[in-house]
């Protein structure tokens, strides 16, 4: 008997609740097909289309997208798509994640699977492996800093490649 009832005082101790303390999460905020743009005094900086998002506070979450970098005379410079990623809302910093691709006006196309746009610096940076085509020549490399155009190209590490640069 006397182990029944401290049996039963340790079980009731694990099954009351309070209703108040447990809380039902809230919902996120979930958009399909969307497109959103930045612009400094009414010239487009990018643009990014996606197949849906979600928002989460101060990151919105994205799926399917592509994203647009355009020049100064307002032309596409680039473009990037990637499997899903992240945008950070208070600083415009976006993480792209799985099978991210970048083709530049010129055809310089990049390959990884993590690449992050740097708002402020407006800069493209990866730490991961990487591998990108200029003409006829091909390039692979371990972490990478550019410009969003890909004129600009520094690889950090294990740099394997042939040829000139221009």
């Amino acid at each position: 008997m006397k182990y029944l009832t401290v049996l039963l005082t340790f079980m009731s101790l694990f099954n009351c609740e309070k209703d108040s303390e447990f809380k039902i999460p809230e919902s996120d905020e979930k958009i399909t097909t969307f497109t959103i743009s930045e612009a400094h005094r009414d010239l487009i900086k990018w643009e990014l289309k996606g197949e849906s998002a979600i928002n989460r506070g101060d990151t919105i979450i994205i799926y399917n997208f592509l994203l647009k970098f355009y020049d100064m005379d307002g032309t596409i410079s680039s473009i990037l798509k990637a499997d899903s990623g992240y945008i950070v809302e208070e600083t415009n910093d976006l993480k792209a994640l799985g099978n991210v691709v970048v083709e530049s006006n010129d055809s310089t196309i990049l390959w990884t699977e993590e690449l992050n746009w740097i708002e402020n610096e407006q800069k493209i940076k990866t730490e991961s492996f990487l591998r990108y085509k200029k003409g006829d020549k091909i390039y692979t490399g371990v972490g990478m800093e550019a410009d969003p155009d890909l004129k600009y190209i520094i690889i950090k590490n294990k740099f394997i490649g042939e040829g000139e640069f221009e």
